[in-house]
């Protein structure tokens, strides 16, 4: 019997999901991995005008500090005045009471296949009240080449969505 194959790379870019600053967007960079390995960090790779991305590194701390579960959000950086990373930290297997063991499981297993832009744009609607766009286009590429593009309305990734204007003064 041959190794299972380890999962390849994949990139899920997201432009222009916040609600009137159309030329900021992101990428979810899924490093390569063990089938079997526990999910490691994806960095989320946010680029755009300076002034909106100021605001949104602001805001991004929140997400840092708030969120307590099956997940966390490391702590934004600003690597120049076009980009920020930020990333995804997995914590469904951290030690938990015997009794959680169940919940454990379902949490990786939540973890592992949704796409962490969708608990980025909820969190970011949620906790840090950014308006998300109505539309968000997302692509799936697999070594730089397309797998799938499809377009969702807000309603269908947050039930209630965020008041902030990134591009408001």
């Amino acid at each position: 019997m041959r190794p299972p194959q380890p999962l390849c790379e994949l990139t899920i870019k997201v432009p222009g999901p916040f609600e009137g600053v159309d030329d900021l967007g992101f990428s979810a960079r899924y490093p390569a991995q063990g089938r079997f390995a526990p999910l490691r960090d994806v960095p989320l790779w946010i680029e755009g005008p300076a002034q909106p991305l100021r605001r949104l590194h602001n805001r991004l701390r929140l997400l840092h500090e708030a969120i307590d579960g099956p997940y966390a959000w490391t702590d934004p950086v600003q690597l120049a005045d076009e980009v920020v990373i930020v990333a995804f930290h997995d914590r469904s297997l951290e030690p938990r009471a015997a009794e959680d063991f169940a919940q454990a499981s379902l949490d990786f297993v939540l973890n592992l296949v949704r796409p962490v832009v969708f608990p980025f744009l909820s969190d970011c609607a949620r906790v840090a009240h950014l308006r998300l766009a109505d539309r968000i286009d997302m692509t799936v590429e697999a070594a730089d080449w397309p797998v799938a593009r499809f377009s969702m309305r807000v309603g269908q990734i947050v039930p209630e969505n965020g008041f902030d204007l990134l591009g408001a003064a």
